[in-house]
């Protein structure tokens, strides 16, 4: 088959994604029943994803054992917990019949309440009926009650009604961690390529609130429960333990949860008293419930902000409207997830606002503005500590200096090991002796017996010019990752660039899907301030494409006047390539690379139209191009002159990193240039 492939018009296109649409709705709609079980199974797989990479890299275990001894270990606690532990507060009665129960005595508390309000309440000389008031609140909190109940039902009975059910969510979260990483590896490459990187960081950001919410709000409920347990032992509340489980499980619940573990608190204090305090039920109803208030003070206090942070940031009342909303619509499962569900919304709303606004939505607060207050990371201050002891005492000598000749042997084999066909042996001469710059490596001392020290890292920091400095190079030996290595090499070589030239910038590149790089950067203080892609293109006809002359020094003025002027280096941020190092652009650097050779240009109407820094390429090499500007009408017929330029010189190819502006963009794909490389290049900043 040949000619071009026929494209479908927007009128098709609109009409096959409608008819989508409509299918898919109906599917979900047939379907309705399968998707709480799917829900609980996502969730159930994105708790235990971390543990599962803590397990493959720690204790050196496959994804698939490690998932296998996880779920094994679910299984076998939840068995043992349903032989051995029995139903404490309703031995006799089955779930449904528990609901029901826990309803009608909340029924009975508004009732009970309603009788003390119907009498009018004398203040002074004035009489206040309370009964209207009553009468409204009393409706609303029975319909809300009620709707939750049967939600909750609903949904329990829909998930859980048989073995089977229980099944299906343990196998399907399964097989989610298990193939964790490749699934979303798979998620990444379904967009196309101009929308890719703004799904990657979606997506990041989604992920981050789910995991900050589930991280922090598991601590949470345990210390709550943990606190619950503990204060009603010592105060001799019947039911303690099963009390505090339903006060760390109601903890998932912003704002309305503490009010609804109190209730079944205050109901057994009032109808059972304590179990050995010797005060009557009413006063001890009142000490349950001043002690249930002291636990939620110092949760709000003292917990919140060292464990939770401000990790969703979201107005309390849109929660609390969020949590009636989800109850309504899911019972206690929407209750629990409205606060998350709410804050995913915000990221794609402000994500939306900014696309259709023309904005950056993933763009980084300005530098002079004053920078937000640390917040930690979900997390117990001890169970950090516990960590870097444990690293300490099982990682005790990682130790970074200057490579040595020696060293080559070590770093070819971690290099190896990363990519076979890394660059890293090629310039080892040229960084090793380089007189301006920093190659370190970083050595791991082996644990008793070994003893002996492995070189596990490597790095390097580079001087472009008089200010600006390149990081490169950073490898990291794949059995040693997760140590915390990348961050100290990273850290050293920052610091020994602020110690040779302090109020300097400090850069460094890495594809877009590249998240521990990302989080590094970001951790250092870096920003992104471009993105760039990657494109190639076989060389073309001399005769069919336009001819390109080689400047001049007389050339450097309207030259650059050309790039300084043009869109394309304000989306750069000034910037350009020099064989994977980016760096300004300068009037001094344009003219030398013109006294180079380097710089080739298109006139148009007898002058100057658009030009083109490349790289004096040997016999047999890829034609590499560090920049092409100009006018927006004549890039197309640059980008093509540089094809044929390629052809003169007996080029295999032509390869160009160009900045992500649409019309140059449109100019290098109209000249026949096609991308070579799916993931973007990010280029990160940092002012020492």
């Amino acid at each position: 088959m040949s000619g071009a492939v026929r494209r479908w018009s927007a009128p098709t296109k609109r009409i096959v994604a409608t008819a989508l649409l409509v299918l898919l709705a109906l599917v979900i709609y047939r379907f309705r029943q399968v998707i709480p079980p799917l829900l609980i199974a996502f969730l159930i797989a994105f708790i235990l994803d971390p543990i599962v990479d803590f397990l493959t890299s720690r204790a050196r275990l496959s994804r698939t054992l490690a998932t296998s001894l996880v779920f094994l270990t679910i299984i076998v606690t939840g068995l043992g917990a349903v032989v051995i532990t029995p139903v404490t507060i309703f031995p006799t009665l089955s779930f449904r019949e528990a609901v029901l129960t826990v309803e009608d005595n909340i029924f009975d508390v508004l009732t009970d309440i309603g009788s003390f309000l119907d009498q009018p309440v004398q203040i002074w000389k004035y009489t206040v009926d309370l009964s209207p008031l009553y009468q409204e609140l009393n409706a609303m909190l029975r319909s809300f009650v009620g709707t939750v109940a049967r939600g909750t039902l609903n949904i329990v009975f829909g998930v859980a009604s048989g073995v089977l059910w229980l099944v299906v969510i343990l196998i399907t979260a399964f097989y989610l961690v298990k193939d964790a990483d490749r699934i979303i590896a798979r998620l990444d490459e379904m967009p196309p390529a101009e929308y890719r990187e703004d799904f990657v960081r979606l997506r990041q950001e989604i992920t981050g609130v789910w995991h900050a919410f589930l991280r922090g709000q598991l601590l949470m409920c345990a210390a709550i429960a943990v606190m619950t347990i503990a204060t009603g032992t010592a105060i001799g509340l019947p039911y303690a333990v099963v009390l505090g489980i339903i006060a760390g499980i109601m903890e998932f619940v912003p704002s309305l949860g503490p009010a609804i573990a109190l209730v079944p608190a205050v109901l057994l204090a009032l109808f059972k008293g304590s179990n050995f305090l010797p005060m009557s039920n009413f006063w001890f109803a009142v000490l349950v419930t001043g002690l249930y208030i002291l636990i939620q003070q110092i949760e709000s206090n003292l917990l919140v902000p060292r464990v939770m942070g401000h990790t969703l940031n979201l107005h309390p009342l849109i929660v609390l409207i969020g949590v009636i909303i989800g109850g309504n619509l899911a019972g206690i499962i929407g209750m629990l997830l409205a606060a998350p569900v709410l804050a995913t919304f915000r990221v794609i709303g402000r994500y939306v606002f900014c696309r259709l606004y023309d904005l950056d939505p993933f763009a980084v607060p300005a530098e002079g503005l004053p920078r937000a207050k640390k917040v930690k990371r979900p997390g117990l201050a001890f169970l950090q500590s516990l960590n870097r002891w444990w690293r300490r005492s099982n990682h005790p000598g990682i130790h970074i200096r200057p490579a040595r000749a020696e060293d080559r042997p070590a770093v070819e084999e971690l290099c190896a090991q990363i990519d076979e066909d890394d660059y890293i042996p090629l310039v080892w001469e040229s960084w090793l002796h380089d007189p301006e710059g920093l190659f370190v490596v970083a050595e791991l001392k082996e644990a008793p017996p070994a003893g002996a020290a492995r070189i596990v890292g490597i790095a390097k920091l580079s001087r472009l010019s008089q200010n600006e400095w390149w990081l490169q190079g950073l490898r990291v030996a794949p059995s040693s990752r997760r140590r915390g290595i990348a961050r100290q090499l990273q850290e050293h070589l920052i610091a020994q660039a602020r110690r040779m030239r302090p109020d300097n910038i400090l850069r460094l590149a890495t594809h877009s899907l590249n998240e521990p790089v990302h989080r590094l950067a970001a951790r250092h203080g870096f920003r992104r301030v471009a993105v760039y892609r990657r494109y190639r293109a076989d060389p073309a006809p001399i005769a069919d494409v336009p001819a390109l002359r080689k400047l001049t020094g007389a050339d450097v003025p309207i030259a650059w006047k050309l790039i300084s002027s043009s869109p394309r280096f304000r989306a750069s941020g000034g910037l350009y390539e020099d064989f994977w190092t980016w760096q300004n652009l300068t009037p001094e650097q344009l003219t030398r690379h013109v006294e180079e050779g380097r710089v080739w240009g298109l006139e148009a109407d007898g002058e100057l139209a658009a030009l083109a820094i490349i790289h004096t390429p040997e016999q047999g090499e890829p034609l590499h191009v560090s920049l092409g500007d100009g006018r927006d009408e004549a890039l197309s017929h640059l980008f093509a002159g540089l094809r044929g330029l390629a052809a003169s010189t007996g080029c295999p190819e032509v390869k160009f990193k160009p900045p992500n502006e649409p019309a140059l963009i449109a100019a290098i794909e109209a000249a026949g240039y096609q991308i070579s490389k799916e993931r973007d290049i990010w280029i990160f900043e940092l002012t020492l």
